[in-house]
């Protein structure tokens, strides 16, 4: 069978998406849910329980953790697709498992949730008198809101939260282990190690963030190499800072304080950095508590929302806002069942269950993993292997196993529950409903090929024509900028205008979802249609783009990536100041990172474009506003003026005279009565420019200047006021 005729339902929707996250946002979504309440609430416990040795502890949850990132590593770069471990699942072990593990991360997600909740609600206490119930409440209800409206916490953001917690906790060990009272640690397992290894299934939901970046594996550049750096890192990172926060913590406050203080981590930080260490432990642990539940109900919605696609759970959760394009329906019951678990205020307990039921998924992941490699499909060709397979992730499936019977027997009735109740639910409703399979039945069976994702594949482009890219927003801008371009065109005969909407998608909505979604809304298309309707096309095809992303940005620059002939990225914007601003941040992350030949045009209302100034000065970027001027020359019989300033400070006018007229005879070889070429004299370059735009033209053409890149905003200097200051519109380039 061809590669063509095995290729998946799953793969056909991922053609067209756009990868954006790199290497540190990925790493930001495993830590950013991992240094939470798990370090600044679960701390203090596990000290209660085990002693000092409880810093051994959190180095046992790790390295149990640790084979199972592998393991989902090694299935994630064989199928990054969108969903996590209940994908892998799903397409591994079939649609039973699928069940039980989809409903463990869920459920265990939910209890997280809570737990979470409970832990901001304790050290808001110590800023604000406010009742531990009212800020669950308030919390809960406005981290669910957020997800259900698509506020969106993006990748830029939650890597720069991560960081500040980063450096927070290890500023904590760091000043702390030089004042670690050596006498505190004498008898380092009070309780025995017993004990430790027995606090290891309460502490062990700490480290349950690492398989969150499998859930974005999509969306992630390279996924080959970035998924396993992220994935096992943020376990290797969480597990070294989790063990020197508790060291230092047993080292600074003796058994009797633990107990006292709640949390102690705050006496703690007060001990040897003072109030001030105290406040910046508790904003820490603010930061870090909200950020991981609201990152928990985010997740957890994904996953029921996924379950409802699949006829797992009823299709009811798997519907998704009109507006808001949101799972809003999986948000709302994750939400409401999260604030009230709690509302209990039992967060040990909602710990436990929640290890016990991610546990339960830990145990399920080898086994998939064993399975494919056993079955050894075509299309499972991983970028990453676990080493010592299979009995190194068998050992950390065992391990997981081992970590339920720690619990409180309470925990692991719940827990074990919960994942029976799934499966009677998968047998009594989802079995006749579902059409998803997975490669345990097919590798049993050998009776057909399994229906899974393939790795990583990007639609091709097969159109080998130049292409110029406009990304529009609103219609008229939009109009101006595929006209500009399509006269363009019209000067390099067989180049294509690609007109580009770019339609954000909350992060808590799968990018294919949101991108199937987005094709189902005919609203985007049509505004699209409306955009290009009244441009001359001549003889240049203008083709229409609609695509989904998390960050307009990168997905500018992604897009452009995948395009193997773009000739011109053209960018605009137009308005106030501030706004001018605000779009200068995007305008800015293109030009510097799209490896192509960019535009930006200051639209003042720009209908036609009959005269055209060329501000050329003696720089790299020359050469291009040359070419575009004659493109616009042979285009739509553009008169063009070529200007340049002499300023009293220049040295050698003779020589930049010369380099400058050289620079036109090279563009137009041919003589043209359509071009001119004016010297002025002037101690300012922007006001000399613009005086001459005064004369009537259509529309000016500058090079970026070499300070662009130095600078906070896109443009300074002559630049800046020439694109304000001119009466007509203006075109910056960069070459």
């Amino acid at each position: 069978m061809s590669a063509q005729q095995t290729q998946p339902k799953e793969q056909e929707q991922e053609q067209g998406l756009v990868r954006e996250m790199g290497l540190l946002n990925a790493l930001s979504i495993g830590l950013g849910t991992m240094l939470g309440a798990g370090i600044f609430v679960l701390s203090g416990t596990a000290a209660q329980q085990a002693g000092p040795a409880a810093s051994v502890a959190f180095v046992m949850a790790g390295l149990i953790c640790l084979p199972i990132a592998m393991t989902v590593s090694e299935l994630v770069t064989a199928m990054p697709q969108d969903g996590g471990s209940y994908y892998l699942i799903s397409r591994t072990l079939g649609a039973a498992a699928a069940a039980v593990l989809g409903a463990a991360n869920w459920l265990g997600l939910m209890f997280a949730t809570g737990f979470y909740l409970i832990g901001f609600a304790e050290y808001l206490a110590d800023f604000v008198p406010v009742p531990p119930w009212a800020s669950e409440l308030g919390a809960g209800l406005l981290f669910t809101f957020l997800n259900y409206r698509g506020a969106k916490l993006t990748g830029s953001i939650q890597t720069y939260i991560v960081a500040i917690l980063v450096i927070i906790l290890a500023g904590f060990a760091g000043l702390g282990i030089v004042n670690v009272e050596p006498e505190l640690h004498e008898n380092f397992a009070p309780y025995g190690w017993g004990a430790a290894f027995g606090t290891v299934g309460l502490i062990i939901v700490s480290f349950t963030g690492f398989e969150k970046v499998s859930t974005v594996a999509e969306e992630v550049k390279d996924p080959g190499r970035n998924l396993p750096k992220a994935i096992i890192g943020s376990v290797v990172i969480a597990t070294v800072i989790y063990a020197a926060v508790v060291y230092v913590l047993t080292g600074v406050l003796d058994e009797q304080q633990i107990v006292e203080f709640d949390p102690p981590m705050i006496e703690a930080a007060e001990q040897f950095m003072g109030n001030i260490g105290g406040i910046v432990i508790g904003v820490g642990a603010l930061l870090a508590t909200a950020s991981s539940a609201n990152a928990a109900i985010l997740a957890s919605s994904r996953i029921n929302f996924a379950m409802g696609r699949d006829q797992i759970l009823p299709s009811w959760f798997g519907k998704i806002h009109p507006h808001h394009m949101t799972p809003s329906r999986s948000i709302v019951v994750t939400g409401g069942l999260a604030i009230a678990l709690a509302l209990s205020g039992q967060a040990p307990l909602l710990a436990e269950i929640s290890s016990a039921l991610f546990m339960i998924s830990y145990a399920l992941l080898p086994l998939g993993l064993i399975v494919v490699q056993r079955a050894s499909p075509d299309w499972y060709q991983p970028s990453f292997r676990v080493p010592f397979s299979p009995w190194l992730p068998l050992l950390g499936g065992g391990a997981a196993v081992v970590v339920i019977g720690t619990l409180d027997r309470f925990s692991q009735l719940t827990g074990l529950g919960l994942a029976a109740i799934s499966l009677l639910w998968y047998y009594l409703w989802a079995r006749h409903r579902t059409t998803i399979s997975g490669e345990l039945g097919d590798w049993l069976q050998r009776a057909h090929p399994i229906r899974s994702a393939l790795g990583r594949t990007e639609a091709p482009d097969l159109d080998r024509r130049p292409t110029i890219l406009v990304p529009v927003n609103g219609v008229e801008t939009g109009r101006r900028l595929v006209s500009l371009a399509t006269a363009l065109a019209t000067g390099q005969p067989g180049t294509t205008v690609t007109a580009l909407k770019i339609v954000q998608v909350p992060y808590n909505l799968a990018l294919a979802a949101g991108q199937q979604q987005i094709q189902r809304v005919t609203r985007h298309q049509h505004e699209l249609e409306q955009t290009i309707y009244d441009v001359e096309r001549g003889d240049v095809e203008i083709k229409t783009q609609v695509q989904g992303a998390r960050k307009v940005a990168s997905a500018i620059v992604e897009i452009a990536t995948q395009h193997s002939n773009l000739d011109l990225v053209l960018l605009g914007w137009h308005g106030p100041l501030t706004l001018k601003r605000i779009r200068a941040s995007i305008d800015k992350a293109v030009l510097n990172n799209v490896a192509s030949r960019v535009a930006v045009l200051q639209d003042k209302g720009l209908e036609r474009v009959q005269r055209v100034l060329v501000a050329i000065a003696d720089n790299r970027h020359a050469p291009l506003e040359l070419q575009l001027a004659h493109d616009l020359q042979r285009g739509v019989g553009a008169d063009v003026t070529i200007f340049h300033v002499i300023t009293a400070a220049t040295t050698d006018s003779q020589d930049q005279e010369s380099t400058i007229r050289r620079l036109v005879d090279t563009e137009w070889a041919e003589d043209s009565d359509r071009l001119s070429v004016k010297l002025g004299q002037s101690d300012s370059v922007a006001h000399s420019i613009v005086t001459e735009a005064e004369q009537g033209y259509d529309l000016v053409i500058m090079g970026a200047s070499e300070q662009w890149f130095l600078q906070r905003w896109l443009f300074s200097g002559v630049a800046d006021r020439v694109a304000d200051d001119a009466p007509c519109s203006v075109l910056l380039v960069r070459q």
